[in-house]
C-alpha cells in the first residue's frame, strides 16, 4: 500500500491527475480500493493524496462499485485525518447489479472484454486521459465473479506500468503520450491493447456483454460456480459459451455435457466441476433416469482425454444408487455389455462395487458369464442365495474368484451360508477347499437340522476331513442320534476311537427312542475296539444282532464290524449273527462278566442263545457258561424269564 498509494510514474501527465487503483493486499484477505490526486498545493513536486477503501474480500461481491466511489475523499491539509479515520458502514448489498455504464461503447467494451478475459497476459491500453475507461475498467471488473474479482488488479492511470507482489497489474490505462519504448522493458510480458484497431469479437465475448447489457448477475453466479475460487479470467471464453447453452430455454444436458467434454480450452479441475453441475442440474430436472443417461454417455466417449473426470462420474455412479438402485443396476448392466473406455472401465467398477446383495434379484441370464469377475470386484454378491442360484456352472469359478481375495473367516461362512440357501447343486468340493473347516461345519449343521438332504456329492469332500467332522461333532453342547447318523456317514470308527465312543454314548444315553442299525453297528465297532468291556455294548449290541438277523445292515456298517468278528469256520462265514455273537462272548468270557451285565447286553432269545452256542462249542468257555447258568438259577430276580429260559435250554 506505501508503494501504491504513491504516484504511479516519476512525473504527472496532463489528464492523469486523479486515478483508481485496486488490488489485492497479498499478505492480508483485504482489497484495495483506491483513488490518488495529484497534490498541486503541497510545496514539493511529485506529491499525491491517495484515499483506499480496504474492502474485506469475502465481502468484494457485496457492494457496489458505486457506492465505493461515494466513499471516497479527496483529503485536505488541514483535515487529512477526516477523509479517512471512520469505517464505511455498508448495507447489505449482496444482490447489488453492475453499474449501468462502461459498456454503453459497444466496440470499446468487446475489444476490452475479449483481451482480458480471452487470455492469460496483463493488458495495457494507452488513452489519453485516466478518465477515458474508468467506466469500463470498473465495469469488466464488477462483472468478475467473486473470486477473479477479488484477485483482479488494476489502475485507470498508470504513468508507468505498475505491479503487485511482483507481478504486472491484470490491466492499466497508461498516457498515449508516453512512448511504449520506455515501458516495454518493465512491461514485456503483457499484451498491449491499440482500441483504434478495428476488431470483430468472438463469440463468446458478445455472450457476456448480453449477459452484461440484461444487469443481472446470473453470468457472475454461474462463473463462481463453474470456475471456482482457483480457475484465472482466461477460464471465461470457453465458459461463457457453455454459459450460453446452459441458460438457453430449450436447454440440453447431453448438448451441454458434449460441449463441456469438447471444450479445448478448459482446465481438469474446472471441466471436473461443470460436468457435475451438468449432472445435478439434469438429474434435478428429469431424475436419476437422466443421470444415467449421461452416465453411459460419457463411458463411451473415445474423442476427448476423460481422465481427470475419473473420481467424479465413479462419485456421480454412487450418487445414482443413492437416488434409484433400479438405475443403478440398470446402468451396470448396460455398461457390462457394452464397449468402454477407460474412464467407463473405471465408472464400471463404481457402479458393480455398489451393488448389493439384494440387487441380485435384478440380474438375467445376459449376466450369468460375467458373474466370477462381478463377484471379484464386489464380494458382498456372494452372500446372496439368488447370485448361486443364477450361477449355475460358473458357481466353482466363482469360489475359485472368492477364495484368492483375502476374505476373513466370518466372510467365508457368510458366502458357504447363501450356497447352501440357494437350494441348487453345489459344487462341494470348491466350496470346502474355499472355506476349509468353516464350510465342514456349517454343511454339517445343515445336514443334520434337515436343511440338505445327504446327498453322495457331499460324502467325499467331508470325509476328507475326518479331524474337521469329529471337531464339529465334539463341539456339539447336547450331542443327539441326528448327528451321530450324519458322522457315521462321513468318518470310520477307527478315525478317533476314544472320542468317538464318548460321543456315541453321549449321544445315545439322551436318546428317548430306540437307534438306528447305522447308529447301533457304528457304536458296536468302537465297542469292540476296546480292550474293556464298553458301555456302548450295552446299548448297541442287540440292535446290531437283530438288523443282521433280519439283513437290514448295509454293507459299509457291516464292514466296521468284521474284522473284529472273525468267522468261526471257513464255511460259516457268512453268518454274521454268528460272528458278532462270538466276538461278544469272548469278551464276555474274558473279563468273567457276571449275569446282570451279560442280560443287559443280550436282550432277545436269538442272541442270548447264539452267545450261549458259542460258548458251549468250547471247552475253554463252557465253564464260563456253566457259571452264569448258576447264577441265573440261583438268582431268578435276575433279567427277565425269557432270558433264563434262552440261556439254560440245551442244543
Amino acid at each position: 500500500m506505501l508503494v501504491l498509494s504513491d504516484m504511479s510514474g516519476p512525473s504527472m501527465h496532463a489528464g492523469f491527475e486523479e486515478y483508481l487503483t485496486g488490488y489485492p493486499l497479498p499478505a492480508a484477505d483485504f482489497f484495495v480500493f483506491a483513488k490518488t490526486w495529484y497534490a498541486a498545493e503541497m510545496q514539493r513536486p511529485g506529491c499525491v493524496w491517495t484515499h483506499s477503501l480496504l474492502i474485506p474480500r469475502e465481502r468484494i461481491s457485496q457492494v457496489s462499485t458505486a457506492r465505493l466511489l461515494t466513499s471516497l475523499r479527496r483529503p485536505q491539509p488541514d483535515d487529512v485525518e477526516g477523509a479517512a479515520a471512520a469505517p464505511i458502514i455498508l448495507a447489505d448489498q449482496s444482490h447489488a447489479a453492475p453499474s449501468a455504464e462502461g459498456f454503453g461503447d459497444k466496440a470499446v467494451a468487446a475489444a476490452l472484454v475479449g483481451a482480458v478475459l480471452g487470455q492469460v497476459r496483463p493488458v495495457i491500453i494507452a488513452v489519453d486521459s485516466s478518465a477515458q475507461l474508468e467506466p469500463v475498467f470498473l465495469r469488466l471488473w464488477d462483472e468478475l465473479w467473486p473470486a477473479a474479482k477479488s484477485r483482479f488488479a488494476f489502475c485507470t492511470g498508470a504513468l508507468m506500468p505498475r505491479s503487485v507482489a511482483g507481478s504486472l497489474m491484470d490491466l492499466q490505462a497508461v498516457p498515449r503520450a508516453i512512448p511504449s519504448s520506455q515501458f516495454r522493458k518493465s512491461a514485456g510480458a503483457a499484451l498491449l491493447l491499440d482500441l483504434r484497431a478495428p476488431t470483430t469479437p468472438e463469440g463468446w465475448v458478445e455472450l457476456v456483454l448480453q449477459g452484461a447489457s440484461r444487469g443481472d448477475t446470473a453470468f457472475r453466479s454461474w462463473m463462481q460456480a463453474a470456475a471456482g475460487t482457483e480457475a484465472s479470467r482466461s477460464a471465461v471464453p470457453p465458459l461463457a459459451s457453455i454459459f450460453g447453452e446452459w441458460q438457453a430455454p430449450d436447454w440440453s444436458a447431453r448438448a451441454v455435457l458434449a460441449s463441456v467434454v469438447g471444450a479445448p480450452d478448459l482446465d481438469p479441475v474446472t471441466r471436473a466441476r461443470v460436468v457435475e453441475m451438468v449432472f445435478e442440474r439434469a438429474a434435478a430436472d428429469d431424475g436419476a433416469a437422466r443421470r444415467r443417461e449421461l452416465l453411459q454417455e460419457l463411458c463411451g466417449q473415445r474423442d476427448a482425454d476423460l481422465s481427470s473426470l475419473s473420481r467424479l462420474l465413479e462419485g456421480q455412479t454412487r450418487r445414482l444408487f443413492e437416488e434409484s438402485r433400479p438405475d443403478g443396476c440398470s446402468l451396470t448392466f448396460v455398461l457390462l455389455g457394452a464397449e468402454l473406455n477407460d474412464l467407463g472401465e473405471q465408472v464400471l467398477r463404481a457402479a458393480v462395487t455398489s451393488l448389493t446383495p439384494s440387487d441380485v434379484e435384478a440380474f438375467d441370464d445376459s449376466q450369468t458369464p460375467l458373474l466370477p469377475t462381478i463377484v471379484s470386484a464386489n464380494p458382498r454378491l456372494a452372500t446372496s442365495p439368488g447370485l448361486w442360484r443364477r450361477a449355475g456352472l460358473r458357481s466353482a469359478e466363482i469360489l475359485a474368484q472368492l477364495d484368492a481375495l483375502n476374505l476373513g473367516e466370518q466372510e467365508r461362512s457368510a458366502v458357504v451360508d447363501a450356497v447352501l440357501a440357494s437350494g441348487r447343486d453345489a459344487p462341494v468340493e470348491a466350496l470346502v477347499r474355499f472355506a476349509g473347516d468353516a464350510a465342514v461345519v456349517r454343511v454339517l449343521s445343515a445336514l443334520t437340522t434337515g436343511e440338505l438332504p445327504f446327498a453322495a456329492q457331499w460324502r467325499l469332500p467331508l470325509a476328507a476331513r475326518p479331524e474337521a467332522v469329529f471337531a464339529w461333532l465334539e463341539g456339539q453342547t447336547a450331542i443327539s442320534t441326528k448327528e451321530l447318523e450324519v458322522v457315521s456317514r462321513l468318518i470310520r470308527p477307527t478315525a478317533n476311537k476314544e472320542g468317538l465312543a464318548k460321543a456315541w454314548q453321549a449321544g445315545i444315553s439322551t436318546s428317548g427312542s430306540p437307534i438306528s442299525p447305522r447308529i447301533a453297528a457304528f457304536g458296536l465297532a468302537l465297542a469292540l475296539v476296546e480292550r474293556s468291556l464298553s458301555p456302548l455294548l450295552a446299548t448297541c449290541f442287540q440292535p446290531t444282532f437283530d438288523a443282521l438277523a433280519a439283513s437290514h445292515l448295509e454293507y459299509e456298517e457291516w464292514d466296521w464290524l468284521r474284522e473284529h468278528a472273525p468267522p468261526l469256520s471257513w464255511w460259516r462265514d457268512w453268518d454274521k449273527c454268528e460272528r458278532v455273537a462270538a466276538a461278544l462272548a469272548r469278551r464276555l468270557e474274558r473279563q468273567d462278566t457276571p449275569l446282570e451285565t451279560v442280560f443287559s447286553i443280550l436282550r432277545g432269545r436269538a442272541a442270548i442263545r447264539k452267545v450261549a452256542s458259542v460258548l458251549s462249542d468250547d471247552r475253554n468257555t463252557r465253564p464260563y457258561l456253566k457259571s452264569l447258568r448258576k447264577a441265573s438259577e440261583a438268582s431268578p430276580s435276575i433279567g427277565t424269564r425269557e432270558q433264563r429260559n434262552a440261556l439254560s435250554e440245551d442244543w
